[in-house]
């Protein structure tokens, strides 16, 4: 269960500690697949749950942010957050939001912005950082989906992202651990650069 948050600052600072652990996490996976201590399969398989962990924790964060801005909480530059609700307490926001649904998705880059859209004056000040970076985090929850359901339909959406990034679609899919240990022009690794824009994101949303 979620905890009920009450300041920006600790939703920020818990998210990018969890960034900075999961990093070093990836490090130390690093040096003992290169001293032969762990296999290929067994790196892949690590760096998934990686991946995977750190995008369930940036919905928490965007989760507990956007309630405590519904709130009127300002972000760390102080700036004014003008809410159309006007909730009794972080809880509350979060009822009156979800309404009649069994639960509210903080996964749809569209839906995020949509709701920003509705319950923030001008979507201040989470539609701006989410619309830029729309295309990044939809290609990630396509890989986010493939490792948690290998289907079918998971397998094909995953393979636009490798489209996106490979030039090409392989023909043999790489699983996500070992795509996201190929190449990054930027970054060395698609999962570092992963980090750095989740990262500068939660800044992003927060300043």
């Amino acid at each position: 269960m979620s905890k009920v948050r009450r300041k920006i600052s600790a939703v920020y600072s818990d998210f990018i500690n969890e960034i900075d652990r999961m990093e070093r996490f990836d490090a130390t996976n690093q040096v003992n697949f290169a001293s032969k201590h762990m296999t290929k399969s067994q790196l892949y398989q690590l760096t998934e749950s990686i991946f995977f962990n750190v995008y369930r924790d940036f919905e928490i964060f965007i989760r507990d942010i956007f309630l405590l801005y519904c709130q009127g909480k300002r972000p760390l530059s102080g700036k004014k957050v003008e809410s159309y609700l006007m909730p009794k307490s972080f809880v509350h926001a979060e009822d009156m939001i979800r309404s009649s649904m069994p639960f509210l998705d903080w996964t749809s880059v569209s839906v995020v912005i949509d709701r920003a859209d509705a319950y923030l004056k001008d979507g201040f000040p989470v539609k701006i950082p989410y619309s830029t970076n729309r295309t990044k985090l939809e290609d990630y929850k396509k890989i986010r989906n493939h490792i948690a359901h290998n289907s079918v339909q998971s397998l094909s959406q995953y393979k636009k992202v490798l489209l996106r990034y490979l030039g090409v679609i392989p023909l043999r899919a790489p699983v996500p651990g070992e795509f996201l240990l190929k190449r990054s022009i930027t970054h060395g690794y698609i999962l570092l650069e992963f980090f750095s824009i989740i990262r500068q994101l939660a800044t992003d949303l927060v300043s």
